[in-house]
């Protein structure tokens, strides 16, 4: 696959799973009420996944909408530049924000503590691409300036 479709493919389906995540906004209620019934919750539990759904919803949707621009620079041919540094940082906290709200509703809902370590991992991951698309726009300005 060519870097221009890729790029292509990924706007796509970052839009893709913004809406599908505005849906969810919605089908949430009935889906929990659907899930309790295979599955009964404890103590708080239900309160503790709706909670941390809809404070999540908000963070999710800034993190795809900085994958959007991210994306759209590419395609742009603006790959090396300081506000791409800026939108996987924004997306790194994102991960950081979603991990948070996540971890003290695990304390109802544990299986959230899965939620808590995969997005704090990739907050992990992604603050390392930050530091190296950072190195990179450095060196870029650097060669810039270099005759």
């Amino acid at each position: 696959m060519s870097s221009e479709l890729s790029a292509k493919f990924t706007l796509w389906c970052s839009r893709i799973i913004a809406v599908a995540v505005v849906i969810l906004v919605f089908a949430f209620p009935s889906l929990l009420r659907w899930y309790s019934g295979i599955r009964p919750f404890r103590n708080h539990g239900q309160e503790a996944l709706t909670i941390a759904f809809y404070l999540c919803v908000p963070v999710v949707e800034y993190a795809l909408w900085c994958i959007d621009r991210l994306v759209t620079n590419v395609l742009a041919q603006e790959v090396f530049v300081e506000k791409n540094t800026g939108y996987i940082r924004r997306i790194r906290w994102c991960c950081v924000g979603v991990s948070g709200i996540c971890l003290p509703a695990s304390v109802f809902y544990p299986p959230l503590v899965f939620m808590v370590v995969i997005m704090a991992f990739l907050a992990l991951v992604i603050s390392m691409v930050k530091n190296i698309m950072a190195a990179a726009v450095e060196m870029r300005e650097e060669n810039d300036l270099t005759i």
